[in-house]
């Protein structure tokens, strides 16, 4: 039997027991127990605060824990926040409180702890904190850490009672805008393509990293981040979270999947506005085509080198995500992972943290025999600048003139010509995941002015790459 639940039915039968003493004996056995297997050093009863006594003192790295373990029946007042004040005083100096409490906590005891938290800093574990631990003893380094910063850092005491994460509200505008503008066949402005689709965990790309494209042999690595206990807001804040850490760019990719239809677009402020903007996406489909989640792909790169893909299902009223993750690819382990370890210590994702070597190629390639020919929807329009501020495309400026900057064409919105094809039709490493879909977002191999649209465009070639609950997908189309 694993660890964990060995600790829960402990646990559990320890709430059951009538006898008040011996449960609290085994209590802290218990307690020393989950601290052994979260990878403390820990000792119990220990003489550091004498004349006083202690329960368990426990050390992780070079921060001990002076820990108080309670079971009453009445929520823990300020005379047991004094008390181990007191033992503070007697023990390391260094060392930082624990009170773990079975019955929770008096409205008194939050303040005292927020009062007293620069010279004595004591955290604070409640029945709901508790059993999340011993389901997870892996997760309480973290835990107390996420305590210790809220309480020194923000100045409130961190208590887990909600069931899930909450998110505050941010603006998009912190968020890079799109680079990239998609246009109807008539130039106007879309915010997404809708067309006919499917549920499939793909994403096309305007650009696709090669991470074993180095001078160093060998492969390279891909880490995964799950986040869970999130709804809608939350999934925003971790967009949020990527972005304050300089994983965002001007030129990410995404869709949204429901049963019979899918939105495509580009930027991660676009993103964000599409995902909040739900009503307005459902309001033409037929109530029996709405599933009641839609799948979410989202895609960008790294600075460094590398991507990742953000995957999510998302209930239709926004208050359930299940089966989030975010999955790297990178040219190999990081020589500074402090950035990657900040965000799995954000969520609590520390213990499945692991970097692990690709098995084979992170991006194959696919041609055609015969270019396909393709009949565009659409127009993927770059408005990327130079640093002088002209666009892309303005090569000779603008000194002498009025006229405005030529915008480019870098990438167009296509039929696929796969649609509903069968499997044997398709050329050999089409994904086979394509034919509910009725369009292709491509690159262009050769751009083109937006005023000089060409007679024809043709299908020539594709990258695509795996990561472990997506697909990204790259066509190339030339003209």
């Amino acid at each position: 039997m694993a660890w964990e639940s060995v600790l829960v039915s402990e646990f559990q039968r320890l709430q059951s027991s009538p006898d008040a003493h011996r449960r609290g004996r085994k209590f802290e056995e218990l307690l020393e127990r989950l601290f052994q297997n979260a990878h403390f050093r820990v000792q119990r009863n220990p003489g550091t605060a004498r004349p006083r006594q202690t329960d368990l003192l426990a050390s992780y790295g070079d921060t001990w824990y002076l820990i108080e373990a309670k079971w009453e029946k009445a929520p823990i007042n300020v005379d047991t926040f004094d008390a181990v004040r007191s033992r503070m005083e007697r023990a390391v100096p260094s060392a930082v409180g624990v009170i773990i409490s079975m019955s929770g906590f008096t409205d008194t005891v939050i303040p005292e702890v927020e009062k007293f938290r620069g010279k004595q800093p004591i955290l604070l574990i409640g029945p709901k904190d508790l059993l999340q631990v011993l389901r997870a003893p892996e997760s309480l380094a973290n835990l107390l850490r996420i305590k210790r910063e809220e309480l020194m850092v923000h100045g409130r005491v961190h208590l887990s009672e909600e069931t899930t994460r909450r998110a505050r509200r941010r603006s998009v505008s912190d968020l890079p805008a799109a680079a990239l503008t998609v246009l109807g066949v008539d130039q106007q402005p879309l915010p997404y393509v809708t067309k006919e689709g499917g549920f499939a965990g793909l994403v096309f790309a305007h650009d696709l990293p090669d991470v074993d494209w180095v001078i160093a042999g060998g492969r390279g690595v891909t880490l995964d981040l799950p986040v869970s206990r999130i709804d809608e807001r939350g999934l925003i804040d971790l967009v949020h979270t990527l972005n304050s850490m300089g994983w965002t760019t001007s030129q990410p990719s995404w869709s949204i999947r429901q049963l019979n239809v899918g939105w495509h677009g580009t930027g991660a402020r676009e993103f964000v506005g599409v995902l909040a903007a739900r009503a307005e996406r459902y309001q033409d489909l037929p109530e029996e085509e709405v599933h009641h989640s839609e799948q979410v792909t989202y895609f960008d790169t790294c600075a460094g080198g590398g991507f990742y893909t953000l995957s999510a299902d998302i209930s239709t009223d926004g208050s359930r995500v299940t089966g989030c993750n975010v999955s790297f690819q990178l040219v190999g382990v990081p020589v500074d992972v402090h950035p990657l370890r900040h965000l799995f210590e954000q969520y609590d994702a520390m213990p499945v943290g692991f970097f692990r070597p690709l098995a084979g190629a992170s991006v194959t390639r696919g041609n055609l025999e015969a270019d396909e020919p393709l009949q565009a929807v659409g127009y993927v329009v770059s408005s990327d600048t130079f640093p002088d501020g002209a666009l892309v495309g303005d090569l000779a400026g603008s000194a002498a003139g009025s006229d405005p900057p030529e915008r480019w064409v870098t990438g167009i919105v296509a039929r696929n010509p796969y649609f509903k094809a069968d499997g044997a039709l398709t050329p050999e490493g089409w994904p086979s995941v394509l034919a509910t879909s009725e369009v292709i977002v491509c690159a262009l191999r050769s751009h083109h002015p937006l005023t000089k649209i060409p007679d024809a465009y043709s299908l020539v070639s594709w990258e695509r790459a795996r990561t472990s609950d997506a697909e990204v997908f790259r066509p190339v189309a030339d003209w």
